[in-house]
Order: structure tokens, then sequence, then C-alpha cells
């Protein structure tokens, strides 16, 4: 009894352990993330391209000199990403100043429409509920009334939040300027130091040769099962947001970059998934009297519901397995608690405490 007493406390202690480091070692990488955000994208870039400057030198038969290759695959990098991510930007910018005007001019032309049709509504409701008390309709009409007298200030308060994201851009060019130079200069010699020393990052670790081995394989295992996950899942939401985009195109659907942006992003929440963004689409074209475009969202949500069956088993073959449940209270529990950063901070809990059960860091809880 004594035994498995002390293999029980053993166990949880491992998990009080792993939480404290994980929460400690979170909040340190996010506080000090505006002083060393050039360094930890150079990492994150020197390990992209490090694999393909090592396959470049094996394929020239190191005929051209390390530096070059380097230079040119990074800036072959850099150049790529940077066109995209302008190209874009650009789209993203132009669509949603022009979705806040098209709003904000299209409640101030049917505000008053608006608002008698939603006052219509309640009473139709309030009407076939004969045993609601008088007070508590007059109360859900007035708070139905201020809702909708706050609308335009809301829609006021968009436009001033996107006027005011593009001046903060402009403002902190030069700052971004100096982050692009520091990180472009530093994945240079970061993947210098990963061709010639790939596990240099283990040689700063204060641990044994012993603990130093079982820290590597523990840290590449879990590595190689997230990213694979993480690749894998970013083509699937890829995937749904190209279909949708072309969708939103061939249905003459405005905005279609944004709207498929926010339903790949609608995508990657569990059981809602993509009906979230095609369910009201449907609804505000069905009340425009506009019976094509719910009928084309509904065959689209038919193609990609049925396609995901299909190329989701076949692209995560290597799964976490995180119950979806996990998934929707870390999003939920963490949005509530600290907002953004708590989601993640969530999330990412989830995530390494499922890779240490599976490379045997943590123990596996008994599910009989």
């Amino acid at each position: 009894m004594e035994d498995f007493r002390e293999s029980y406390i053993k166990k949880y202690d491992k998990i009080v352990i792993y939480l404290v480091v994980y929460t400690i070692t979170f909040f340190a990488f996010v506080k000090t993330l505006p002083y060393t955000i050039p360094f930890v994208l150079a990492f994150i870039i020197a390990a992209i391209v490090s694999p393909i400057v090592k396959r470049l030198i094996t394929w020239t038969n190191s005929q051209i000199h390390q530096n070059l290759l380097i230079l040119a695959t990074l800036m072959t990098f850099y150049g790529i990403i940077g066109t995209l991510f302008t190209a874009l930007t650009i789209r993203l910018v132009n669509q949603s100043a022009l979705l806040v005007v098209n709003a904000v001019n299209y409640i101030n032309e049917n505000y008053d429409s608006i608002v008698s049709w939603f006052q219509e509504q309640y009473d139709w409701i309030a009407s076939n509920i004969q045993s609601l008390d008088p007070a508590i309709v007059e109360s859900g009409s007035e708070m139905l009334s201020s809702t909708l007298n706050s609308l335009k200030d809301v829609l006021i308060s968009m436009g001033r939040a996107v006027g005011g994201f593009a001046i903060d851009t402009i403002a902190g060019l030069p700052t971004l300027l100096l982050i692009i130079i520091f990180t472009v200069v530093c994945s240079f010699f970061f993947t210098k130091k990963f061709l010639n020393d790939p596990g240099f990052i283990y040689n700063y670790l204060p641990t044994s040769d012993t603990q130093e081995n079982r820290v590597r394989n523990v840290i590449t295992e879990g590595k190689n099962m997230v990213v694979r996950y993480s690749l894998s899942y970013l083509l699937i939401i890829m995937i749904t947001g190209i279909i949708s985009m072309i969708g939103y195109l061939i249905l003459g659907i405005p905005y279609a970059l944004i709207l498929a942006l926010v339903t790949a992003f609608l995508d990657l929440l569990p059981v809602l998934g993509v009906s979230a963004a095609y369910i009201p689409l449907a609804i505000y074209y069905f009340t425009q009297g506009n019976m094509t475009i719910p009928i084309g969202l509904g065959i689209l949500w038919i193609i990609v519901a049925v396609g995901r069956n299909i190329w989701e088993p076949r692209i995560l073959s290597s799964s976490l397995n995180i119950n979806p449940i996990i998934t929707i209270m870390a999003i939920f529990i963490g949005l509530k608690i600290a907002g953004i950063i708590g989601m993640f901070f969530l999330i990412f809990m989830a995530v390494g405490f499922k890779v240490l059960q599976t490379v045997g860091v943590l123990e596996k809880f008994n599910t009989k």
C-alpha cells in the first residue's frame, strides 16, 4: 500500500514540476520577447533553412563556398516570404478598410429599418409568450434599443481601430526595419552554427552527459512530433481557406480574402469549424432575399466537410491525439483569464503535457 502511495505521489510530483517549470519558462519568454524577437526569429529561420543548405552542399559537392550558399538560400527565403507577406498585407488592409467603410455606410443608410426589424421580431416573440411578465418585456425592449443604439458606436470604433493600426504601423516602421536587419544578420550566423555544430544549444544546458542525452532525446522527439503535427494541421486549414476563398469568389461574395482567413481560423475550433463562418453568411444573404448564395454556401460546406474526412486522416499521419474537449477548454478559459496570451499558454501547456506523456517523461493516466 505504501509503495502504491509513493508511486502515486511521485507521479503527480512530476506533473507539478512540469506545470511550475512550464509556467516560469512561458512567461519569461513572453515578457522578454520584445527584446529578443530578432534573435528568436533568426533562430527559427536558421532551423528551417539549415537543412536546405546542407542538401545544397551535398548536391554541389562543396564546390561553392558554404557562406555563399547560406547567403543565397537566406536571400531567396526572405525574398519569397517578404513578397508573399507584403502582397497579403496590402490586400488585407485594403479589404479591411473597405469592409469597415461599407459597413458604416450601410448601417447609416439602413439604421431605421434595421432597428424596426429587430423590434418587430422581439415584439412577436414577446406576444407569443403569454406568461411573460410585462415588466420583463419592457426591460428587454429597453435593452434591445440600447444595444441597437450602440451599433453605430461599435462600427465607428472599428473604423478608428483600423485607422489607428495603420498609423501605429507607419510610426513603427523604423523599429520594424531594425528588427528585420538584426534578424537577417543573426539568421546567417545561426545557420552557420547549425551546420557546423547542430547540437550547440545543448552545450549551454546545466546537465551531465547522461542527463544531456536524455534531454536531447526528449526535445528531439517532442520537436519532431509538434512540428509534424503543426505543419500537417497548417496544411489542412490552408486547404480549407483556399477552397473557401475560391467558393466566395465564384459566389460573388465580397471581401473573399478576409472571409477566407476568418474561415481558416474558425476551422481550428473543434465542433464549430467552418460552420461558424458559412451559417452567418447564409443567414445574411437569405434575409436579403438572395437564395443562390445560401445554397452555394451549403454546397461549399458539404465539399469541405466531406473533403476533410478524406484528406485529414492522410495528412495527420502522426497526431498528438489531444481530446477536443481539452482544446475547447484551453481556448475558452485562456481567453477569459488573459486573452490571446492565456489561450496560447493553456494550449501549449496541453501540447507539452501530451508530448512528455508520449516520450515517457510523464506517466499516462489510467483510462480503464
